[in-house]
């Protein structure tokens, strides 16, 4: 299999509008019952712009077709869509006290249990020369731990590689 990953842009919307409710109708069946996903759908299962402004918003793409999305916030905003969310939300994260937030994973059924979602966390992770452990308890949890590098290190990082 070989998937695009790239970061989402604007012109992805209708795209990731279309995803969103074949992944959730699908995927979250079992988890949720058709009165819970009609009602998430459009605010909490929903495109948030904001991610796809900040940058932090990544498609993954089959012979040009959207799988898969998903991403990060360095925003208060804990999950849903960006209708009818309050500005506060929208708030920059301090860094230094409140991690990032994983947010907003959806893939197409279709292509369900391949790594889509992993591979955007792996690769953007390895981007921000951070490590990820990954450890799952079949049946019950999946537990992810992601360490990054503190912005001033990454810095330091990045200058010592151009060097």
């Amino acid at each position: 299999m070989s998937f695009a990953l790239r970061v989402a842009e604007r012109h992805d919307i209708a795209a990731l509008e279309a995803l969103i409710p074949l992944s959730t109708r699908e995927l979250q069946a079992p988890y949720y019952s058709p009165t819970q996903i009609d009602g998430a759908l459009g605010t909490v299962f929903a495109v948030d712009r904001q991610l796809i402004a900040d940058g932090t918003y990544f498609v993954v793409e089959d012979a040009g077709a959207v799988v898969g999305c998903g991403g990060w916030s360095k925003r208060k905003t804990l999950f849903g869509g960006d209708q009818g969310r309050q500005a506060s939300e929208d708030a920059l994260l301090d860094p230094a006290r409140e991690p990032a937030r994983i947010r907003a994973f959806f893939v197409h059924p279709q292509w369900a249990r391949r790594g889509i979602g992993m591979r955007i966390l792996r690769d953007h992770i390895k981007r921000l020369r951070g490590q990820i452990q990954v450890a799952t308890k079949r049946g019950q949890f999946t537990r992810i731990r992601i360490r990054l590098p503190t912005p001033a290190a990454a810095a330091d990082s990045g200058k010592k590689a151009l060097a």
